[in-house]
């Protein structure tokens, strides 16, 4: 009974406590702004890229769906949540029947104590048709998702950790399966997947693309992931510099590409992490028309199961 009231009162003083007014940014010295004002436009200029999204067993009512997805949001300074909250109103103007969030809300403990507040208060200005469907990355988890997943709660997000739930929409059933991340081997996607039937048409969240190498065999509809922020350097022609992020191949760090029989989408991200850059790879809203996926069809840059011989993922 007393832990009970000493944890009230505590509650009490945090709610009490005033909130911090934000920092205000030092100015770079004024030779130097223009270039400063160059590189705030490859981190804040946010590309909202439309795609129809191939989605296998979709059924033809269901054809022209509407979702947006976002991830890799990394609110780590007042400048992540500017840019979360213009990308919140952005979202709400494309009236979208589902949102998904993939992954990685902050970068660590310190700055998802400190920002958790207005991000909860900025997710919560989502209006989707439907509903708002979020799993974790490897930072929550290194941060603390007990914590970042109340207050996804609390802005009106399902969260789903190696679950899933049928949604009824626009006449039909959509069943969105959520799987854990699996750099913090999490991930477990049979468990995710049990109770789903062999007709069903299935959504896949998954924070990392890697994921895919376990879930093939579970024959996904389609997979939204995140986790490699586009690649971050990308080269015209040539893609990301970047080698040693994905097993499954350098092409899934950003866009559509084909696994197998089914299509896997890379959302570039809208934040940074420690490296405070993007080359030639704009921050990402990702804007789906779900359509059929006919045998055969490649409607986005394609590319085959590439097999390494490598030991197994310890996830």
């Amino acid at each position: 009974m007393a832990t009970a009231s000493l944890k009230t009162t505590a509650a009490a003083a945090e709610g009490a406590r005033p909130r911090r007014p934000p920092a205000t940014p030092r100015k770079p010295p004024i030779a130097l702004r223009p270039l400063h004002r160059m590189w705030r436009r490859t981190i804040d200029t946010v590309e909202l890229v439309r795609v129809d999204l191939p989605v296998r067993r979709l059924a033809p009512a269901l054809a022209g769906i509407v979702a947006c997805q976002i991830s890799d949001l990394h609110v780590d300074r007042e400048e992540d949540l500017v840019r979360l909250q213009k990308v919140v109103r952005t979202i709400n103007r494309e009236a979208p029947d589902l949102v998904f969030l993939t992954g990685d809300y902050f970068s660590g403990p310190d700055t998802m104590r400190r920002y958790l507040g207005e991000f909860e208060r900025a997710l919560k200005g989502l209006t989707p048709k439907t509903g708002v469907y979020a799993i974790a990355g490897n930072h929550d988890h290194w941060s603390s998702f007990g914590t970042i997943t109340q207050a996804l709660g609390n802005a009106g997000a399902r969260v789903l950790a190696n679950a899933h739930e049928r949604v009824a929409i626009g006449g039909g059933e959509i069943v969105v399966v959520g799987i854990d991340d699996l750099w913090s081997r999490r991930a477990e996607p049979s468990r995710a997947f049990a109770g789903v039937r062999a007709d069903d048409c299935t959504i896949v969240l998954a924070h990392n693309p890697d994921t895919a190498l376990y879930t093939r065999h579970l024959e996904p509809g389609v997979m939204l992931s995140g986790h490699t922020h586009g690649g971050v350097v990308r080269i015209p022609f040539y893609g990301s510099l970047i080698r040693s992020v994905l097993r499954i191949g350098k092409q899934y760090y950003a866009g559509l590409n084909r696994y197998g029989d089914f299509y896997v989408y890379t959302n570039r991200g809208l934040g940074t992490f420690w490296v405070r850059i993007r080359i030639n790879c704009r921050p990402e809203i990702s804007r789906f028309r779900l359509i059929p996926l006919a045998d055969g069809a490649k409607p986005g840059a394609t590319a085959k199961p590439r097999r390494r011989k490598r030991k197994p993922h310890p996830a």
